[in-house]
């Protein structure tokens, strides 16, 4: 999205959206605005990065990526779990864990995560959206196997 610079427009509003933009791109989580289908309509770096792990990026072309389709082989339920959500806004998913065992790792170099979390929300001003976090879950999952490792 590009900074507003329309004649009309405020400078401070201007200068505010490119701030937000410019904190979308960094942030360390993946950020992204899905339709009610599942069709990304926007998303920030870090997405990209995850997401790219269940295979964004290998569409056909001129196909928009669908987050319902990426996640489907990993995590059929979150399609049903959004689809059964009637509400116009609220936690559809709340860290949903995604576990990308080793068929799904296709090279994944070392280090490379091996849990997504995804959050899901409708906000009240664009019910026919989803608001998605994706996060790298993989230090909480290592962590609870070498518990439950350690607990035997």
């Amino acid at each position: 999205m590009a900074p507003v610079d329309s004649e009309d427009s405020d400078p401070g509003l201007a200068r505010e959206l490119d701030l937000m933009m410019q904190f979308l791109h960094l942030a360390p989580v993946g950020l992204l605005r899905v339709d009610r289908a599942g069709t990304i309509v926007l998303m920030n770096p870090t997405a990209a990065q995850l997401l790219a792990l269940l295979g964004l990026g290998r569409e056909a072309p001129g196909r928009l990526p669908n987050l319902f389709d990426l996640t489907d082989r990993v995590a059929p339920d979150i399609r049903t779990l959004v689809s059964l959500f009637n509400d116009d806004s609220g936690v559809v998913l709340d860290k949903y864990r995604v576990l990308l065992d080793k068929a799904d790792a296709g090279g994944r170099p070392a280090g490379a995560p091996i849990a997504l979390g995804i959050t899901a929300l409708r906000l009240p001003a664009d019910p026919d959206s989803l608001m998605v976090v994706v996060t790298d879950e993989s230090s909480t999952v290592r962590l609870q196997r070498l518990q439950s490792q350690w607990l035997r």
